[in-house]
């Protein structure tokens, strides 16, 4: 009688099952889309906010995941994720954008996080930079430029653990004057996580929100489900699967150089 094989506690997939390039996402529903974009695409586990599809983009084997709202339980995605097989996460998300010109869906590629996660601090010392990977983030990039529709603006991204503002005073205006891209959740749990565990990663975000779009002291302002970013977000998954490729191609061809 065959063995079951063990399971990943929270994506409840069988361990060794992760292939090594994997896109991460924050909505379920989101990770099936893409998850039915592939050959042979099927879901290979299911639980909580975590939902796992895989198959194969242009001839590369890819796994999908999500991962749900803030750093603490993308975490334990991301950590199965590269206990799994990973070697290579690539974040697909949503960002408020703290750039003029970089609109409602826009882009966003991301050079590095700020870690106001509420969780990396507990991983590594607040010292140690969020960095995306060189060849990650060149490979979107080039990604984003190869594409005939896309807008998008690059440098460090702000990953905060508060969504909606509380008592305390709001920070933005220290951080106006540096040059932030935007905003968003989840992205330095990814980097340092992938830095303690030898990975590489990196991501690219839709913009959902703008404060030149309105009043960016009115929450009920925002707006994530218009059109307008829902074509953003096909457009930066779009992006990313090219990014995939991109960068198993150039794997194989040093694999080929180095043999």
């Amino acid at each position: 009688m065959a063995a079951t094989p063990q399971l990943l506690p929270c994506l409840l997939v069988p361990r060794g099952s992760i292939t090594p390039y994997v896109l991460t996402v924050g909505d379920p529903d989101r990770a099936v889309a893409i998850g039915r974009r592939l050959d042979g695409g099927r879901e290979l586990g299911r639980y909580r906010e975590y939902v796992t599809w895989q198959g194969r983009w242009d001839g590369v084997d890819l796994t999908v995941t999500s991962h749900g709202v803030g750093a603490a339980g993308a975490a334990v995605a991301f950590e199965e994720l590269v206990l799994g097989g990973a070697r290579t996460i690539i974040r697909l998300g949503t960002a408020g954008s703290a750039l003029a010109d970089i609109g409602s869906g826009d882009l966003l590629i991301a050079t590095g996080a700020i870690r106001e996660d509420g969780l990396t601090q507990q991983l590594l010392p607040l010292s140690y930079p969020a960095i995306s990977d060189l060849r990650v983030t060149q490979a979107l990039v080039e990604a984003a430029e190869a594409h005939p529709r896309v807008r998008f603006g690059t440098g460090v991204i702000m990953t905060k653990a508060a969504f909606y503002p509380g008592a305390l005073p709001d920070d933005r205006a220290v951080w106006s004057q540096t040059p932030l891209v935007g905003y968003e959740m989840e992205l330095a749990a990814l980097l340092i996580v992938a830095a303690l565990r030898g990975a590489r990663a990196g991501g690219i975000f839709t913009v959902d929100g703008n404060p030149t779009e309105g009043d960016p002291e009115d929450a009920r302002m925002y707006n994530p489900h218009r059109d307008i970013v829902r074509e953003g977000k096909e457009r930066m998954v779009e992006v990313g699967l090219d990014a995939i490729k991109r960068l198993a191609s150039r794997d194989a061809e040093g694999s080929e150089e180095s043999t």
